[in-house]
């Protein structure tokens, strides 16, 4: 009698094991297939997608060993969509390194804001090394050609709808300088020959 109290006790344990896991595989799958089941909107894919590749091209303004631009200790990347505007909105924070313009006395320009949008989104200065002026090898139609190529290569998009929301994404790069707390700010469109 205890033999069988013991067995009948062992087969309900292992029926209740045996149950829990059902349900819960049971669960998963309903919960599996309700996520699979909720619509996502292009748009909502594409901005996704497109802030992941800013944030990691955002990596090109590392500190560098020669420098050869503002050296930067931080960037922020942020990308929103305006429902009421209708338009696609980038920003970028570039805190400048600390350490290095503690020691030297140095203030922001329009050029620096500029150099921000121009290495993340082309991989170009966009300044002439010693001159620092504007590089006209940097265009308009190579910026768009360039961001093309960078954001838009592996998407189901028409040449319209690419023209389209080139016309409707725009840029702000705010600068932050880390000792004397002051900030500058530039925005425009994407492919805007110089931010203002």
């Amino acid at each position: 009698m205890v033999k069988v109290i013991k067995n009948s006790w062992a087969l309900l344990v292992s029926s209740l094991i045996l149950l829990f896991f059902l349900i819960n595989t049971i669960f998963a799958d309903t919960n599996f297939q309700g996520l699979k089941d909720k619509k996502v909107s292009y748009l909502d894919f594409f901005l996704l997608k497109y802030e992941s590749t800013l944030m990691r091209k955002a990596s090109i303004l590392a500190a560098q060993m020669v420098p050869t631009r503002v050296q930067y200790s931080n960037i922020g990347v942020g990308v929103k969509y305006d429902d009421k505007k209708k338009q696609i909105n980038t920003e970028f924070h570039a805190i400048m390194d600390k350490y290095r313009y503690s020691k030297r006395k140095y203030d922001p320009k329009k050029r620096d804001c500029n150099q921000v949008r121009n290495l993340i989104f082309y991989k170009k200065h966009g300044y002439k090394f010693f001159s620092q002026k504007r590089d006209p090898n940097l265009s308009v139609d190579i910026m768009e050609n360039l961001f093309k190529e960078n954001f838009f290569e592996n998407y189901d998009f028409s040449k319209q709808e690419i023209d389209f929301l080139l016309s409707k994404m725009f840029v702000k790069v705010t600068i932050f300088h880390p000792i004397n707390k002051t900030k500058l700010s530039c925005s425009g469109k994407i492919n805007d020959y110089e931010l203002n």
